[in-house]
């Protein structure tokens, strides 16, 4: 069920997923119905999502999961919030003043009525064409019945933090954060709130130079650093720093750095 960056979604892995990138240009919400999930953040963070929790991701939020269908599949509910939803959920709520944290992932146990709120999308929604209207309609009570079991605020203080939050992100702050990840030109403008052609033009004002061109360099200095400490082996740097062919990677390496890799730990040695 989906209407602009609104939208509901069911996800069953049936089989082991590592890895996994995962960011979003909207709050999201997951609601885990049976196995576990975990999940690393920029930061290192690990936070591991069980049957019957509910997890809080902020926009602009990358992170890298992994299941294990050791134990059986897993299966979970995805809500993404739109500014829309948000601002009409906030209007519509009572409350005091609550304190706006940093940006991070929010953990809390759901409620017998979240589970049956649950329950119910499949059986009633799997075969309909959702309008606009309902998606939003179904979001709101969602999050208006989320309200009834959070006494701590968890839920009202994330959301007036993304309220808050809707403007574009600092390229250079996402850019560090994020240089190693697996990404293209398109998911980091994603993750900072930009279209692409916005993106590649601020980015160029921020670097003087072109994202393809300063990740190039970026991932080279990083394996650079690997080379030095002589703890892994050429081929695996060169994966890590997102070359499949490590030939290119010897390659490019002695084109920044005027020496191969292995040269460069024989004049270390």
């Amino acid at each position: 069920m989906t209407s602009g960056r609104a939208g509901i979604f069911h996800k069953l892995l049936e089989q082991d997923a590592f890895g996994t990138e995962f960011f979003s240009n909207a709050p999201c919400l997951a609601y885990v119905v049976r196995g576990r999930e975990t999940f690393f953040d920029a930061d290192g963070d690990e936070t591991t999502v069980a049957p019957g929790d509910t997890l809080l991701v902020p926009r602009h939020h990358h992170m890298v999961s992994e299941f294990s269908s050791g134990n059986g599949p897993l299966e979970a509910f995805l809500f993404f919030f739109s500014d829309t939803v948000i601002s009409e959920f906030l209007a519509a709520t009572s409350r005091q003043a609550v304190s706006t944290p940093a940006s991070k992932t929010a953990l809390f146990a759901g409620s017998a009525s979240l589970r049956g709120y649950v329950e119910a999308l499949p059986k009633v929604y799997a075969d309909l064409c959702a309008t606009p209207p309902l998606v939003k309609a179904k979001l709101l009570e969602l999050l208006l019945l989320l309200r009834l079991h959070d006494p701590e605020d968890q839920l009202l203080s994330f959301l007036v933090h993304e309220n808050a939050n809707r403007a574009r992100r600092n390229i250079k702050q996402v850019m560090r954060a994020h240089a190693l990840a697996d990404l293209s030109v398109a998911d980091y403008a994603t993750l900072s709130g930009r279209s692409v052609s916005a993106f590649q033009r601020d980015f160029k004002r921020e670097f003087g130079e072109t994202p393809s061109v300063w990740l190039r360099r970026a991932r080279l200095e990083h394996a650079r650093e690997q080379v030095i400490s002589g703890q892994d082996t050429i081929a695996h740097i060169a994966m890590a720093a997102g070359f499949a062919d490590t030939s290119h990677f010897i390659k490019a390496y002695k084109s920044l750095f005027n020496e191969t890799p292995k040269q460069h730990r024989l004049h270390l040695a």
